[in-house]
């Protein structure tokens, strides 16, 4: 995994979506995406609950009672995607920008809901469906500027919505702040702020990464107000300046 060296803008969180990267000429059409949705789900049965001429690019799914737009199929243009900057289960050498590009968005309706948790999972599950399509490069999640391997991505989002751990390091990024502290980019979409782990003498970045990762998972599940639950390796508890004064809460650890 990489992080990027230092945040250079905070903005609030935007609209949450997937984009699907292809190799050029592999992108799906509409065909493709029903023959999907016609395979036994391994994670978010779904369907296809409207479907415009094909020539428009752009299907309506159904999971779970809610709606979700694809875009971008072929024969239309492809969606443009924003650059990225965090890449996990692959190197950012191995990773050529400007692919051809689907966008998955949460439907008109969920407007004023996209934000809220069963909606980002749902999000996410069907992202893992969509990532079984042919000639799938990486996956992007747009609030986080992150760039996913299929598999990692499949399987981190599995394992979560079975109950598992929150896929932070792939649907947040972390950076390394000038002072060494580890800083999340894009948990506000999640829990209404960032998170920014202290650093301790001496201790490596990677431990700091996995303490944050730790950090966030029990925040999205159970709040940040029992966050002395969570312990760095050597069993000190996290403590957290709950104010989260710039948009950003603060965690430590006493020596």
């Amino acid at each position: 995994m990489q992080f990027a060296a230092h945040v250079t803008n905070r903005i609030a969180p935007s609209s949450p979506a997937l984009s699907l990267h292809f190799a050029r000429g592999m992108r799906p059409n509409v065909e493709a995406i029903l023959r999907l949705a016609a395979r036994p789900a391994e994670s978010t049965a779904f369907s296809i609950s409207l479907m415009p001429e094909p020539d428009e690019g752009w299907l309506e799914l159904l999971a779970m009672g809610l709606t979700f737009d694809l875009h971008g199929l072929e024969p239309f243009k492809p969606e443009k995607i924003d650059p990225g900057h965090h890449y996990f289960g692959l190197a950012q050498s191995d990773y050529v920008e400007g692919p051809d590009a689907l966008r998955l968005s949460p439907g008109p309706h969920l407007s004023g809901a996209s934000t809220m948790l069963p909606v980002l999972r749902l999000l996410a599950g069907l992202g893992a469906e969509l990532a079984r399509l042919p000639g799938l490069m990486a996956i992007g999640w747009s609030t986080a500027g992150t760039r996913m391997a299929p598999s990692y991505f499949m399987s981190s989002v599995r394992a979560w919505l079975a109950g598992g751990a929150f896929p932070a390091l792939g649907l947040t990024g972390l950076t390394i702040r000038d002072d060494g502290g580890v800083e999340s980019e894009g948990f506000a979409l999640f829990a209404g702020h960032e998170i920014v782990v202290e650093p301790l003498p001496e201790e490596a970045v990677a431990d700091r990464a996995k303490l944050a990762a730790r950090a966030m998972h029990h925040i999205v599940h159970a709040g940040a107000g029992q966050i002395g639950q969570v312990t760095d390796s050597a069993g000190r508890p996290l403590h957290a300046d709950l104010a989260a004064n710039g948009g950003v809460l603060r965690l430590w650890r006493s020596l």
